[in-house]
């Protein structure tokens, strides 16, 4: 059974403190100028990463440059994408016929092409400064993905329920090139599915905790996919309680473990189980039984799996963004030479690299802290380990974790997938990442992971909780803050936090949006993980941050693998 889940360079030669380019942001000569940072892509790089498909759909590529939002205004038009969150490429880019923001790949693998989300919507960061935007690859999106997904809804149900409209958007998308003898009967198909999932969005939506932008309930979406939607077990429902910032990717290949909860190891299990959260076709069930596909067809999904390769294998030369100088300021050296010692005090014990000799490749030994010691918001972490799932479909158990599922599916899907692709099987371990082994676990704690290339990343913890790095290392933080900005504050590390169109008020006192834990206090409070810090030490350690690079970065040598905390003893589970 086939299911679409719609949620989802310009390069100069010379090099000016991190500087490598200036382009003009979109097709509007008043948008602002985008300065793009030396991280070890050249302009073919970064442009294949914005617009590769990796499979997902939300719709074919001609509805959606055809259909318009309830307000009569065509659904993609630039300002109310940026009001989304997201950014624009220099006006030459490969973006499709339609010049959608990046992130949004057409496929034409297929008869009729469709258009999807790319790795790069979530994982492209752009901050602002003074009329400046500075271009972050492989960094935070900004991004209202619930918001996209809402309006997305919506204009299917404008569109369908009013005669007019659905006949002017007919007209533009046969244009477009659709079918015209399937557009009636197609489009209808699709409007009378969101008409029937009405309800079940809005009781999600309701029980769930908004994200905003720059947030997302990544895994809880990816259980529910699997568990509920591809399968077609309505009863299996879970907690969205839990959004967390899109992570940032450079260094990541070096991870032994991903997710903040450092619950995947392999990096081809992690990108397959993100295709699918973020929409891929499977056809895991027959829609006439109910029951499983017979295989092989079963595991087959929209997955180009060669594709997630050549992600991967860029993202591994990914490098964290350098401290663009003539655009944020000058680096106190002297200042930042004191706050590395600062750092290797009272932070590099969780945050530093802790390399394994003994690994294929440079791989790291990351830190899971358990959630009693760092005291963070507990509702990711826990969400995942301890919600469970009929996964009888799946083969697997009534009480199934959604790491059981999530290891079961991906492997199956990735196996199918290099069968069909024809990938030599000695090429399998290469394919899957280093060789690793596709290990899902469920700890209790969160993942420390190393801090180069940080200060472009606000806000901060796992949940976007703090909106700077001072407010993190002081023991009092504000409770609320507007999110939605992407206005840079290079004093303090952070995000000014304006009121912005687009943008959501954060009260921490919301569950799952817990700014505690990962305290620098003198007092006894939970999550406490050192003394109270001074307001110069503060400064003297985000002035470090800025300049930190793999080469002045705390780095030892460790035999094995750090443990993970609650699994495999008698506390998994019930914490």
């Amino acid at each position: 059974m086939v299911r679409t889940f719609a949620l989802l360079i310009l390069a100069l030669a010379v090099t000016l403190g991190g500087v490598i380019a200036v382009a003009r942001s979109g097709s509007d000569p008043s948008t602002q100028r985008i300065t793009y940072l030396d991280q070890g892509w050249n302009a073919g790089t970064r442009e294949h990463f914005y617009y590769i498909t990796q499979g997902t759909v939300i719709m074919p590529a001609s509805w959606l440059a055809a259909i318009d939002a309830p307000d009569g205004q065509p659904l993609m038009s630039q300002g109310r994408m940026q009001r989304l969150g997201f950014v624009y490429d220099d006006a030459s880019s490969p973006a499709g016929p339609y010049h959608w923001p990046i992130g949004f790949a057409i496929d034409n693998r297929t008869a009729i092409p469709t258009v999807g989300l790319t790795c790069a919507a979530c994982h492209t960061g752009q901050i602002t400064y003074r009329g400046a935007a500075i271009r972050i690859d492989g960094g935070q999106a900004n991004i209202n993905l619930d918001a996209l997904k809402s309006l997305i809804d919506a204009s299917i149900l404008s569109t369908g329920g009013n005669a007019r409209l659905l006949s002017a958007f007919e007209r533009r998308a046969v244009r477009l090139g659709y079918p015209r003898n399937r557009i009636v009967a197609d489009f209808n198909a699709r409007y009378q599915g969101v008409v029937r999932s009405g309800a079940a969005r809005a009781q999600i939506a309701a029980t769930n905790t908004l994200a905003g932008p720059g947030r997302n309930d990544a895994l809880a979406v990816i259980a529910r996919i699997l568990f509920n939607n591809a399968i077609d077990v309505p009863s299996n429902t879970n907690r969205g309680t839990a959004p967390v910032d899109y992570p940032y990717l450079w260094g990541i290949s070096h991870l032994n473990w991903v997710q903040y909860n450092g619950s995947v190891r392999q990096p081809m299990a992690r990108n397959i189980g993100e295709a699918l959260g973020v929409g891929a076709q499977t056809h895991f069930i027959n829609p006439a039984t109910g029951a499983l596909s017979p295989l092989p067809g079963r595991w087959r999904t929209s997955i180009p799996i060669e594709n997630l390769h050549t992600i991967e294998t860029m993202l591994a030369t990914l490098q964290p963004p350098p401290w663009p100088q003539s655009v944020l300021g000058r680096v106190d050296r002297a200042l930042a030479a004191r706050g590395r010692q600062l750092f290797v005090q009272n932070c590099s014990a969780c945050h530093g690299i802790r390399e394994i000799p003994s690994s294929p490749g440079e791989e790291w030994s990351v830190k899971v802290i358990a959630l009693q010691t760092i005291g963070t918001d507990p509702m990711q972490a826990r969400n995942f380990a301890q919600t469970v799932y009929d996964g009888r479909k799946l083969g697997l158990s009534a009480h199934a974790t959604a790491a059981e599922g999530l290891q079961a599916v991906t492997s199956a899907v990735r196996t199918q997938a290099y069968i069909d692709a024809h990938i030599p099987r000695s090429l399998w371990p290469q394919y899957d990442g280093y060789g690793r082994q596709d290990s899902v676990t469920a700890p209790c704690g969160y993942k420390a992971r190393p801090l180069v290339g940080v200060w472009a990343t606000p806000p901060f913890l796992h949940n976007g909780s703090v909106p700077s790095i001072f407010a993190l290392l002081s023991d009092t933080r504000p409770r609320q803050f507007w999110v939605g900005s992407t206005e840079f504050d290079p004093r303090n590390l952070g995000i000014v936090t304006t009121r912005v169109p687009g943008g959501m008020l954060f009260d921490t006192s919301i569950v799952g949006n817990s700014n505690a834990g990962h305290w620098f206090a003198n007092d006894t409070r939970p999550g406490r993980i050192g003394h109270r810090l001074t307001v110069a030490q503060r400064y003297a350690i985000i002035e470090y941050l800025k300049i930190a690079s793999y080469a002045n970065y705390p780095r030892i040598f460790v035999t094995h693998p750090d443990p993970e905390p609650c699994v495999g003893t008698s506390s998994y589970g019930s914490w």
